[in-house]
């Protein structure tokens, strides 16, 4: 399992199925081991936030939720045939060819980055090296709690409203009979201490935090040692709104291309206002892949 950095965020090559043996080995181990759900917004909080990025870093594992997380771990890994040139390697004294070993690197990059975001409309197999497959954040965890009912794992589940949770809880239990759910909690009226009794005393083993980022990162950082039974924490977002119905999942054919997330800020009924969810697309898509490409002109990647 290799982890491949996107600025200074490392992600996770998982697939499904290495993902689910990983989980295996966790909750028979004798650690806390943490899991983060990663987007493009989480990597571009990241960067902008130093306490989110230690936060981040912190955490053991990072999961690919979402396809621009692959376009970025591909665009990156693209060499610079320009670099080959030696156009680009005078010394500094040459500034003629200094400036246009840079233009070539520049025009090189919006090459590279046209044909890889076209690829994720009419080719999105070709993005899915050095990171194969992403997760989105329902399915991984449904992986989770798959993993959990192999390991007779017990699960908390803690966050979002109380009719949300009440109805996820009754969707998970007809989903998976098996499934050992010892306690549950909402996000709104709670104190970290009432949680953290209540997870001891019930023995939790996997504990799924649905706060909102970054909410619920801070929150597991700042408990996660006071919960000597839990073996995986995972912070969840939105999913437990889209297990107990009240979000529809985006259209299989979506899914598919990877359009899942636009589909989620148009559909996320939270978001009330137009302005919060046109920040998030500018923030997902346009300034992320902004902020790549320029990446990787400075660094010369």
């Amino acid at each position: 399992m290799k982890k491949i950095s996107i600025f200074d965020t490392e992600v996770n090559d998982f697939t499904k199925e290495s993902l689910t043996q990983e989980l295996i080995k966790c909750f028979g181990g004798q650690k806390n081991l943490l899991f983060a759900k990663v987007n493009t917004e989480f990597i571009l909080r990241a960067r902008q936030n130093d306490d989110f990025n230690a936060t981040l870093g912190g955490f053991d594992y990072k999961i690919a939720d979402g396809i621009g997380v692959l376009w970025a771990a591909k665009y990156l890994s693209l060499p610079f045939a320009a670099k080959k040139l030696k156009i680009t390697n005078f010394p500094p004294s040459h500034k003629a060819s200094e400036r246009a070993g840079k233009l070539l690197i520049g025009a090189e990059a919006i090459w590279q980055w046209t044909y890889t975001s076209l690829s994720l409309l009419f080719c999105p197999k070709y993005v899915r090296a050095p990171i194969p497959e992403r997760i989105p954040g329902v399915d991984c965890l449904y992986l989770m709690l798959e993993a959990a009912i192999n390991t007779d794992s017990s699960v908390y589940l803690f966050g979002a409203e109380k009719d949300v949770l009440k109805a996820a809880k009754k969707n998970l239990e007809a989903k998976y009979p098996k499934l050992r759910i010892v306690g549950h909690h909402d996000g709104y009226d709670y104190t970290d201490k009432k949680i953290i009794d209540d997870i001891n005393r019930l023995g939790a083993e996997l504990l799924v935090v649905a706060l909102g980022s970054p909410k619920q990162e801070y929150w597991i950082r700042d408990n996660i040692g006071k919960l000597p039974s839990v073996r995986v924490a995972v912070g969840e977002g939105g999913s437990f709104d889209f297990v107990a119905g009240t979000f529809k999942r985006a259209p299989k054919w979506m899914q598919r291309i990877g359009l899942e997330w636009l589909w989620r800020l148009f559909m996320n009924k939270s978001k009330t206002q137009t302005g919060s969810r046109m920040k998030r697309i500018w923030q997902a898509v346009p300034l992320f892949m902004y902020k790549v490409v320029l990446y990787k002109i400075q660094n010369h990647s």
